[in-house]
């Protein structure tokens, strides 16, 4: 059964998301296009604290690759897929990580690590 978000989730924070599409804004996501180097390193300058991405490995792997990520907290969940989008994608680098914090919730593990 299918069930219906009936209130957006993040209404407290400024929601932005990455497409290569053109698309509207909605009244709480901005859909944004531009260069990911350039729009985080404005976001950055901002008033606020901490900016939180959320998507798959080509969306971190860009994000990787222009050094603006500084912690990634990956929760790990008890089933293993074979096929699908990998969140770490084949590449020329290396991250060294500490590992902060983990906690579980029900069967999930979550790994807290700061990018040394």
């Amino acid at each position: 059964m299918k069930q219906d978000i009936e209130e957006f989730p993040y209404k407290n924070k400024e929601s932005y998301v990455f497409t290569r599409s053109s698309i509207e804004d909605t009244e709480h996501v901005k859909f944004v296009n531009d260069d990911i180097a350039n729009f985080t390193n404005d976001l950055k300058n901002q008033e606020g604290r901490n900016i939180w991405i959320v998507g798959g490995g080509e969306l971190l792997q860009s994000f990787i690759n222009e050094k603006l990520v500084d912690e990634l907290i990956i929760t790990v969940a008890p089933t293993i897929i074979g096929k699908g989008i990998p969140l770490f994608r084949e590449g020329e680098y290396q991250i060294d990580l500490t590992l902060k914090g983990m906690r579980n919730f029900n069967q999930f593990v979550e790994l807290h690590y700061e990018i040394r």
